[in-house]
Order: structure tokens, then C-alpha cells, then sequence
């Protein structure tokens, strides 16, 4: 029996390498695969030559214009979220500050907390979901794209200024600083979002004309660079057109091409780099590796029991065959045997 031994070894070896494989795809991928509670991070978009309307001095101004978005996860509302939901939801705390002129006064400043699947990205109406202290039911993708993010045009992204998602589209792939990236495009078309109070002054009016009730108007054209790996957001650029308007007449309010700072994208790459190497063997390359080795043993160890099976049936074979008259057939050894059993037959005896 020893000399089964070593077949059955070698597929056992490869019965256990392919079941590695398997459970690095369908067990350790969906473990690693999801977005931290913990999540810290400031990012930054900026626009060196921007034109809004500064309230500070209520007219037209330009300049720059940097817009800080700060995101603390909540690991204690995340594990409540999904005890409540029975979903492995994340919750984010977000708070964003657009500044013109670095003053006590931002120009702008929301607050927000997201709510969101940790595997799709996906928003989830539950939990506390807000905006500037208000509750709010969103859908679409939040803050990134799904983990292994495809070249589709299915995703859609929330617009927290309109509180409404619109399509992305695929546009291509590049490189970022060694990272394939995947662009995608969404447009957000001219929608009326608010209602402020100006001086009527703005609009054509004597300087001592009453405040006015202007709608406000706005427009996107928004640009990710995502990596498909992990689903996170390299790089982002925002073509963005506001307006305030009343009486057929109009006054600029933003105008900006605002790109994620060169500090952002480089912090982006250094974190997510070796997180997406490591998913992508973990999904990929160690499944597919294992899975082709482990077949190929498994393959190999039968192939090897069944040769050293036939090699042994061949071994337990006679020497010879009989005829039924005594005379061997073939493979007789002793010919001096056979002539005188031959010779018995004649005489008789």
C-alpha cells in the first residue's frame, strides 16, 4: 500500500491548495473588502482664480478659493446602524468650510453625516442620516465608488447642493503616480436650489432699493479619478456655476474649476496604494494561482494512482498461460519443461 501513499499526498496537497483559493476569493476578500468606521481624513479642492460673489463686502470678487472637507467615522453609531438596519453600514461625520479670504467668515460651511453600506458604497436610508442638523434621504454613492469598481455607466452620486444623484459615466482609464485609475463624469444640469435675501441694488436697482428675495442657480460638471481596486477617489475636479437671479436680471455668485491640491492626491496614493495591492492579490492573483495549482496536483496525484495501478495488476500476472492441454502459450521460461511434458502426452503415461 506504500506505494499509494504518494499519490494520495500529493492530492490531498492540492485538494487543500485549491480550498485556499477558494477562500481567499469568496472569505478573505469580502473580509477585507470594506470601508473602515474609523475613517479620518481632510481633504482639500482648491481654485487659485475663482470669481464669487463676496458677502463680505456684498459685491463681485475673485481669487482664491479652497474648499477643506473633514470626515470622522463613528465606530459606536456604525456597529448601532447595522445592529438596527441588519447591514454592515458605516457612519461618517462630515464637515465642509469653503474660505475666499481666510477670515473668522467662511463663505460657505455645511455639516453632514453619512450613512452608507460598507461593502457597495451605497447610501442608507436609516440611522441619523443629516444635513446641517436637518434629516435627509439620500441615494446613489456618497463619499467612493464600490470596491472593484467596474467600466460602467450604472453609479449615480449624490449632489449634497441639489440633495438629489445624478448618472456617472465611464470615460477611461490613466495613471496616477503608479496607480490605474478609472474617470469618471457626472453633470449636474443649471437647477434652482435657494432662496436669499440681497440688496436690490444688485440687480439694477437705486442704492437705497429694499432687499430682494434672488433664487440661486447652480451647475456641475464633476470629474472623479477613482481607484477600481479599493473605490476610493484619487482625484476630483469640480466645474461649478452658481447664479443668483431676480427680474430677468442676474449676478454671479461662484464660477470656479476647483481640482483636489497636490497634497490631497499624494496622501490619497500613499495610503491606498498598498490597500489596493494587497485586495487585488487577495481577489485575484492568489485565487486564480492557487485554484490552477491546485488542479493541476489534484490532476497529477490521480494520474499517478492509476499508472502505479495498472503497473501493479501487470506485476500480479502469471508468467504463463495454459491451453488446456498442458502446452504454455507464451512466455515459458524452461523449454527442456516442455519438450518432456510434450513427450508424456505421446507415451501415454
Amino acid at each position: 500500500m506504500r506505494k499509494y501513499l504518494l499519490p494520495a499526498i500529493i492530492m490531498f496537497v492540492g485538494a487543500f491548495i485549491l480550498t485556499m483559493g477558494l477562500l481567499f476569493r469568496f472569505y478573505a476578500y469580502p473580509q477585507l473588502a470594506v470601508v473602515p468606521t474609523d475613517q479620518n481624513t481632510t481633504q482639500k479642492v482648491q481654485d487659485p482664480d475663482a470669481e464669487f460673489f463676496d458677502a463680505d463686502n456684498v459685491r463681485p470678487g475673485s481669487g482664491e478659493l479652497t474648499t477643506t472637507a473633514r470626515i470622522i467615522g463613528d465606530p459606536e453609531a456604525s456597529a448601532a446602524a447595522s445592529e438596527e438596519s441588519g447591514q454592515d453600514i458605516a457612519v461618517w461625520n462630515s464637515g465642509q468650510v469653503s474660505d475666499n479670504n481666510d477670515d473668522n467668515w467662511p463663505m460657505d460651511a455645511s455639516t453632514e453625516v453619512f450613512v452608507f453600506d460598507r461593502h457597495t458604497g451605497q447610501a442608507v436610508n436609516c440611522c441619523g442620516e443629516s444635513k446641517n442638523g436637518e434629516e435627509v434621504k439620500r441615494d446613489g454613492l456618497l463619499v467612493k465608488f464600490p470596491f472593484d469598481a467596474q467600466k460602467v455607466d450604472s453609479y449615480t452620486w449624490w449632489d449634497s447642493t441639489v440633495g438629489k444623484s445624478f448618472p456617472v459615466t465611464y470615460e477611461g482609464q490613466t495613471d496616477i503616480q503608479g496607480m490605474t485609475a478609472y474617470e469618471y463624469s457626472m453633470t449636474v444640469p443649471e437647477t434652482k436650489y435657494a432662496t436669499r435675501e440681497l440688496p436690490g441694488s444688485l440687480f439694477g436697482g437705486a442704492p437705497t432699493s429694499p432687499a430682494v428675495q434672488a433664487d440661486r442657480y447652480y451647475s456641475n460638471e464633476r470629474t472623479f479619478w477613482v481607484d477600481p481596486v479599493t473605490g476610493v477617489v484619487l482625484d476630483r475636479v469640480e466645474d461649478q456655476k452658481q447664479e443668483f437671479r431676480h427680474n430677468g436680471k442676474t449676478v454671479n455668485a461662484l464660477e470656479t474649476t476647483s481640482r483636489f491640491t497636490k497634497d490631497t492626491v499624494d496622501t490619497n496614493v500613499e495610503e491606498y496604494k498598498s490597500k489596493a495591492s494587497l485586495l487585488k492579490m487577495v481577489h485575484t492573483t492568489l485565487p486564480i494561482v492557487f485554484t490552477i495549482l491546485g488542479l493541476v496536483l489534484l490532476l497529477a496525484g490521480i494520474v499517478l494512482s492509476v499508472l502505479i495501478g495498472r503497473r501493479s495488476r501487470l506485476d500480479a500476472q502469471p508468467a504463463y498461460a495454459d491451453d488446456g492441454r498442458g502446452d504454455p502459450v507464451f512466455g515459458t521460461s524452461d523449454p527442456d519443461e516442455t519438450t518432456a511434458r510434450r513427450r508424456r502426452d505421446i507415451d501415454g503415461y
